[in-house]
């Protein structure tokens, strides 16, 4: 469950850069989700997940200069309501600059960035699904078939979940 729009910013913040600057990079939006596994959850750090679908998890840690991995999103659903995440098939692992970090290194990072998301979204474009009622472009994990979006199976078809 998405938790708000702020989440884009949160991701800027923890990266140290402007977050209109991560959007131009690397699209968005990106929010904050719940983790799957136990395993995963001992991994201090903020998961977020977005670009196309949404298709794309990068992992913050919470230490004092995070680290930054990313990798494919793979929702599970737990229950009717609750839809828990997980980075699969890693496309790298990044450094944060520290702060006061010239600018030079900001941009590095920036694009190295992009293109690990690129890397991530391309992994999993095969999986979207592209919903014959809206046109959404949906992520498996929420599609209700090969063509039907759940927003349009609710608006639809009367599906209550």
């Amino acid at each position: 469950m998405w938790i708000d729009e702020s989440d884009t910013t949160q991701l800027a913040q923890r990266l140290r850069v402007g977050p209109r600057e991560l959007l131009e990079h690397i699209g968005g939006p990106w929010h904050v989700v719940d983790r799957t596994s136990e395993r995963e959850r001992e991994q201090p750090g903020t998961l977020f997940v977005g670009r196309a679908g949404p298709s794309v998890a990068i992992l913050v840690s919470d230490a004092r200069s995070p680290e930054i991995r990313v990798g494919v999103a793979v929702g599970e659903w737990e229950g009717p309501a609750s839809l828990l995440w997980s980075l699969v098939t890693p496309t790298g692992t990044l450094a944060t600059p520290e702060r006061g970090s010239a600018s030079e290194e900001t941009d590095d990072l920036l694009a190295r960035l992009r293109d690990l998301v690129d890397e991530a979204a391309q992994s999993k474009s095969g999986s979207l699904v592209v919903c014959r009622y809206c046109g959404a472009l949906v992520a498996p994990e929420y599609a209700l078939e090969d063509e039907l979006c759940q927003a349009c199976g609710t608006a639809v078809f009367g599906i209550v979940y």
